[in-house]
């Protein structure tokens, strides 16, 4: 099973999408279902992977300045700086930070894959991707 894109940013109040007034109540309706799902999938001794978006802190893998992966979440303010809800340090998409972490409901279990992945479209450069293991 494939969890794509349930992190802070996207999905938690202080978040990049709440912080640029993106409704997120859709997406914080569907942690409940999802974490059911997942449940029965381990019960089941199914593999479990999280895809997640998210850049170096130096952005050196978000492409040339004129990309459209840059340009795209440049209006989203990547990069940028900001005091997460939980009072750490945080930055937009930045990986490694309270933003691009799984939203509560939906944390990893230990053994857990995460891939992380640079752009939108995130199966068409699969060598982009980079795992964690939690």
């Amino acid at each position: 099973m494939i969890v794509v894109d349930m992190q802070n940013d996207f999905g938690s109040k202080g978040g990049m999408f709440d912080r640029a007034g993106v409704d997120i109540a859709p997406i914080q309706k569907v942690v409940e279902p999802i974490s059911r799902v997942l449940e029965s999938a381990r019960r089941a001794g199914m593999k479990i992977i999280y895809l997640k978006m998210g850049f170096r802190p130096d952005l050196s893998d978000a492409g040339p300045a004129d990309s459209p992966n840059r340009l795209k979440h440049s209006r989203l303010r990547y990069g940028d700086a900001m005091r997460a809800p939980d009072g750490t340090d945080g930055r937009i998409l930045i990986r490694d930070t309270w933003n691009t972490e799984i939203v509560d409901g939906l944390k990893p279990h230990l053994g857990t894959l995460s891939f992380i992945r640079l752009a939108s479209a995130a199966f068409i450069k699969p060598d982009w991707i980079t795992s964690s293991r939690h």
